[in-house]
C-alpha cells in the first residue's frame, strides 16, 4: 500500500518492520534515497538501504514508530518521530533502542509520498 500522506510512512515503515519485509521496507524510499543506520555512516539507494536495514531485521524484533510531527510543503515533507525497537542480539540478550528520527519525505507524480532522507537518530 502506497503512503497517501508523509505520517503513513511510519506506519507502513514499523508494519513491514514487524512483519520482516524488507522489500516492503525499501519501497518506502525513492531509489536514491540517504539513509543514516548508524550515528556516522550514510548509505544511498536501494541496494546499501536494504542491506544496513537487514542488520536491524536480524534482532527479530518488534518495532513502534510514533510521529511527533509533519510539516508539509506542496511535494515535502519533514517528519519527526520517536522509534523504539526491541529484539534478541546474536549473543541471545535482549536488545532495545531507542531514538529520535528526522525524515525527509517527496511526494511522487502518482501522488505517493517516500522518503529521501532517513535520518533515524537526527535528534537524538
Amino acid at each position: 500500500m502506497a503512503a497517501k500522506r508523509p505520517e503513513d510512512i511510519h506506519t507502513q515503515f514499523a508494519a513491514a518492520f514487524n512483519n520482516g519485509d524488507i522489500d516492503k521496507i525499501v519501497s518506502l524510499y525513492e531509489p536514491e534515497a540517504v539513509l543514516v543506520p548508524q550515528p556516522g555512516q550514510v548509505t544511498c539507494g536501494h541496494t546499501a538501504i536494504g542491506y544496513a536495514l537487514k542488520q536491524f531485521l536480524a534482532l527479530q524484533g518488534s518495532m513502534q514508530i510514533r510521529t511527533l510531527f509533519v510539516i508539509r510543503g506542496s511535494d515535502l515533507a519533514l517528519l519527526r518521530g520517536q522509534w523504539k525497537l526491541t529484539g534478541t542480539g546474536h549473543d541471545g540478550m535482549p536488545v532495545e533502542m531507542l531514538g529520535q528520527s528526522v525524515e525527509v519525505a517527496r511526494r511522487q507524480s502518482n501522488g505517493e509520498w517516500l522518503l529521501t532522507i532517513d535520518h533515524p537518530f537526527g535528534a537524538d
